[in-house]
């Protein structure tokens, strides 16, 4: 996902308008009544949250002038999907008959379905018709298949949104994709079996699924929207595992055009700074100007109730860029029992990852870390068993190697089932950025 004003507002419109189906759309802009209230809801929540006027300003931007670094195929679908979040805020009246027959034109070329798709309903959306003509051609001899072979399931799935039709062979291919673990899959292939549900002999779809993961498409809420924290988290994983130089193209572009954007939202400035450093990325001029912002922000002298969120941003952001321990004083630290609680524990690892070692080892001294880590991780706290460990090893603390030869097994429960890369929070939970970071730290 990228993790920029126009792609949230693409995630905000998906969401609050999830239950529109394409039926219902074609009869609005027939009847030309006005914006649904899902979109109403969207451009509310993002001028909330303070991103509308830079969401449209991108979306509108990019379907103007294109990266000409994107392929045919990004481009294309990151021009559906500006041009369906320009139309889901009302905008689409800035967008110039001459960019929409560009559009059109460059959907009849591309040879994928699925952009094809997203680019033909975006511009039937504002009253353009589009042909996906060399898809189609493409899919006439899909449909003479008498096996599920070619196309993967969402392509296919695609393919007959496109066409309208439903072969009785298509529908057998499509049904098992029911269950794949992608929720964009699910989405159109349930889409495009729809097609045949007047049918007599079609038997009914089964229930979508009441759960939806997390960090699924669908459930964007106004709440996640700053995923910057997220992506920091998951930089720090990549590099914890020496997986640096592995980090995704998309992401790298994402980044670096966070960093090239002079409307980046103040508060997030900081954390952009901080992951391209991560990732030794070169972000561009905000980044570096952030970089030397952090440098110049001051720690408070103690953190207090009051304070503790700047006294970690501050404190983390100069362990981050290697600035030194910052003149600041933790004389005292909560305890529960013989036990750190998490927010001790974090306290103590940015201490110990800013410099400051001597203040870590004394703020932990009579505390078994080791014990806390085995008793966090078979409680299914992974974020604190971590931290933990990481308070140890600041602190100089001898750590038998069973425990290191044990970790592989204890962390097991907290794999995602569906992507075994990640790591949830608890055993059985969803996927979580932190708790991946987490994980990775304690198998570094």
């Amino acid at each position: 996902m990228l993790d920029t004003p126009a792609w949230r507002a693409q995630y905000v419109c998906l969401s609050l308008s999830a239950s529109e189906t394409a039926q219902r759309s074609d009869a609005r802009r027939a009847s030309d009544a006005p914006e649904t209230s899902g979109a109403t809801d969207a451009a509310a929540v993002l001028e909330q949250a303070g991103l509308r006027a830079r969401a449209e300003r991108e979306a509108l931007g990019y379907l103007r002038a294109p990266d000409p670094e994107d392929d045919a195929t990004t481009s294309l679908a990151t021009r559906a999907a500006f041009l369906q979040t320009v139309a889901c805020l009302g905008r689409d009246d800035q967008v110039s008959p001459a960019t929409l027959t560009r559009l059109a034109a460059d959907t009849a070329q591309v040879d994928l379905p699925v952009p094809a798709l997203y680019a033909v309903e975006a511009l039937r959306a504002v009253g353009v018709r589009a042909h996906a003509t060399r898809v189609l051609r493409h899919a006439d001899a899909d449909l003479r298949r008498t096996d599920c072979a070619g196309p993967e399931p969402i392509q296919r799935a695609a393919s007959a949104l496109l066409r309208r039709q439903l072969t009785r062979q298509t529908r057998a291919c499509l049904l098992p994709a029911l269950h794949d673990p992608d929720t964009q899959t699910r989405w159109l292939v349930r889409r495009a079996l729809a097609l045949g549900a007047s049918s007599t002999s079609s038997l009914p779809l089964p229930a979508p699924p009441v759960a939806v993961r997390s960090d699924g498409l669908v459930a964007k809420s106004p709440t996640q929207l700053g995923t910057l924290t997220a992506t920091y988290n998951i930089a720090r994983a990549l590099t914890a595992s020496g997986g640096q130089q592995r980090a995704p193209g998309w992401l790298k572009k994402g980044l670096r055009r966070l960093g090239s954007d002079p409307g980046l939202d103040p508060s997030d400035r900081v954390l952009l700074a901080m992951t391209c450093h991560r990732l030794s990325l070169d972000c561009g001029p905000q980044a570096g100007k952030s970089a030397r912002a952090a440098a110049e922000r001051a720690v408070p002298a103690r953190p207090t109730t009051e304070n503790q969120h700047s006294w970690y941003g501050a404190t983390a952001a100069r362990a981050e860029f290697g600035l030194g321990c910052p003149r600041t004083s933790v004389e005292s630290l909560a305890h529960e029992g013989d036990a750190l609680p998490a927010p001790s524990l974090r306290v103590v690892v940015v201490l110990a990852d800013a410099g400051c070692t001597t203040q870590a080892r004394r703020l932990t001294e009579g505390t078994d870390l080791v014990a806390q880590a085995r008793n966090a991780l078979r409680e299914g706290e992974l974020g604190a068993a971590s931290d933990a460990v990481q308070a140890a090893l600041a602190a100089d603390r001898s750590i038998a190697q069973s425990f290191w030869n044990e970790l592989p097994a204890l962390l097991e429960p907290y794999r995602d089932a569906e992507f075994p890369d990640l790591y949830a929070d608890s055993p059985g939970g969803a996927a979580s950025a932190d708790a991946t970071r987490a994980a990775y730290y304690l198998l570094a």
